[in-house]
């Protein structure tokens, strides 16, 4: 079993109704980024479209941008954290 924190930011936050999850992923070693978001139906329904992860979103794990880890294939270990943080908006 894994652990797993997982933390939205901003409108995120507010949309979802909560900051911060603590997960539990049924894995031996390792898990995906999608495993961890399969888990939180009402996030991934938001920023997952056609098994990819939607322009905009910025996923760290540990501190480092999910997309130069492989993206959805990121290796996520017990004791990771996840963050998500939304869109922006702007110009």
């Amino acid at each position: 079993m894994l652990k797993i924190t997982l933390e939205v930011f901003t409108t995120l936050k507010e949309r979802l109704g909560w900051s911060k999850k603590e997960l539990i992923i049924d894995a031996s070693e390792s898990a995906t980024l999608k495993d961890v978001l399969d888990a939180v139906p009402e996030l991934k329904s938001l920023i997952v479209e056609q098994d990819l992860l939607k322009k905009g979103f910025i996923i760290l794990i540990n501190g480092r941008h999910a997309e130069f880890l492989g993206g959805l294939h990121a290796i996520v270990r017990d004791g990771d954290t996840v963050d998500v943080f939304p869109q922006s908006g702007g110009g």
